[in-house]
């Protein structure tokens, strides 16, 4: 290759490099806004469950699922 190939490379490269960067930092700030959103939608909802005497309702987590008999006669 030559150094003007190599040239050609690195500018794709470096703008693919910006292009990523710019879309993470769009994602990062959503992700605040969404969390910024979940608290005060948390907040309003204790808030209203305790004008209304009631407890903060269960939220189910979900459960690994049994080890195949694969998995247990590998451990």
């Amino acid at each position: 290759m030559t150094q003007e190939e190599f040239k050609q490379d690195l500018d794709i490269l470096e703008a693919e490099i910006s292009n990523i960067s710019t879309q993470l930092t769009a994602v990062n700030n959503q992700r605040a806004s969404l969390v910024a959103r979940l608290q005060q939608l948390n907040g309003v909802a204790a808030y209203l469950r305790g004008k209304l005497n009631m407890e903060k309702p269960e939220v189910e987590e979900e459960k690994p699922k049994d080890e195949t008999p694969e998995e247990k006669s590998e451990a």
